[in-house]
């Protein structure tokens, strides 16, 4: 068959275990949790700072109960990176536009990297949105001059993370104003069949880890969503009594995009799906059917199943004031209470392979803000996973 099978149909198979030729389980499924493993909790979110900022408040930072956190990289030191209209200045959300950057123009930001004296945040990453209106003009996914300038983008970014001792880059591959993953919106630009912009998906993918592999064989992709956001929208199409296929999914070009990424990747490498859909999950088995849907399932949508499975791991995404709502005194108005979000952190980190990430908006750890004690006491009490 096709993959552009009708999921209702791919489901149904699997749901029933009769599959012919589906992959291999991964090996460490969802029986088996990866408790072996060092388990790592990273902050990302609207409090994320940049490299000076980590240069000079490494060890304010180190007070938080993290493991390590995304970083910003500024174009222009002089300007800054966080609030309204600072992603125009920063470098991991410029990637893909049409300028083409130098590495040697980040030695500064690697001399701040290299000056944070990290004792406890051993696991830090560069940080990239992908997907971004302002990089847009007008990109397309067959404009080789265009592919060649990301590509080259990719691997400065790469080459800041290696050698300011970072762990690799969080990849955001979110469609902020520009729907790079979905096959409609870039069918506007160009008319091609799917299975042409699939091939041309996973072609892009490719040159990116190339160039990455080049200056970081090691890396770690931590992807705030992988494969699964594909099999969650079309299962719960199926859910509502429709059968979508992957060509109409929001990502639908997503998984042959990492495809590409895997095969050509180093032995060494790992790409995390951080499975954002976790964001609100406050149930152990809700952690168990995450990573259930990230190693048994959306496997299902990867044309290189062998490198998937030895590579991929299940992570997941926890929102401390999910749905945008806070309150810093009365804790009932909030979605966590403390000891929710600690059970939440708990569970995420024994379920998951290695890494679990916390996202905040109101809520800032760098410096602390709108940031009760009893959920700092939350985190650090969730971190206590059963040996």
């Amino acid at each position: 068959m096709r993959r552009e099978w009708t999921f209702a149909i791919l489901i149904s198979l699997v749901s029933a275990g009769i599959l012919v030729g589906s992959p291999k389980p991964h090996p460490s499924a969802a029986e088996t949790p990866g408790r072996g493993a060092p388990k790592k909790l990273i902050y990302y979110g609207w409090g994320t700072r940049d490299t000076i900022y980590a240069r000079h408040h490494w060890r304010e930072m180190e007070q938080m109960p993290f493991d390590g956190v995304g970083i910003t990289v500024a174009i222009d030191r002089a300007k800054p990176t966080i609030g309204e209209g600072a992603t125009a200045n920063l470098l991991g959300w410029n990637l893909f536009g049409p300028r083409a950057f130098e590495l040697n123009d980040f030695r500064p930001a690697i001399a701040d990297l290299k000056a944070a004296r990290w004792r406890k945040f051993t696991d830090n990453f560069m940080v990239a949105a992908i997907a971004s209106s302002g990089q847009d003009h007008g990109l397309t996914w067959f404009d080789d001059s265009r592919w060649q300038i990301i590509a080259n983008n990719w691997r400065v970014l790469a080459a800041i993370a290696r050698e300011g001792g970072c762990k690799g880059i969080i990849l955001d591959p979110e469609h902020y104003g520009l729907d790079l993953f979905r096959y409609a919106e870039q069918r506007r630009r160009v008319d091609r069949p799917f299975r042409v912009y699939r091939a041309m998906a996973r072609q892009r993918g490719q040159e990116l880890m190339r160039a990455a592999r080049e200056v970081f064989p090691d890396i770690t992709i931590l992807c705030l969503y992988g494969y699964a956001v594909v099999w969650n929208e079309v299962r719960d199409a199926q859910n509502r009594g429709l059968a979508k296929p992957v060509e109409e999914a929001q990502y639908g070009l997503y998984p042959p995009f990492l495809d590409g990424m895997l095969e050509v990747s180093s032995p060494r490498a790992t790409i995390v799906d951080g499975y954002e859909t976790a964001y609100g999950f406050k149930r152990r088995e809700q952690f168990e059917r995450g990573r259930e849907d990230i190693l048994r399932k959306a496997v299902l949508l990867s044309a290189v199943p062998e490198h998937y499975t030895r590579q991929v791991q299940a992570g997941f995404g926890l929102w401390l004031d999910y749905g945008a709502r806070w309150d810093t005194r009365e804790f009932a108005r909030n979605y966590f209470q403390p000891a929710e979000f600690s059970a939440a952190v708990r569970a995420a980190l024994e379920i998951s392979d290695r890494y679990v990430w916390i996202y905040s908006h109101l809520p800032r750890f760098f410096p602390p803000e709108n940031l009760p004690d009893a959920y700092l006491d939350a985190i650090r009490s969730g971190r206590v996973i059963q040996p």
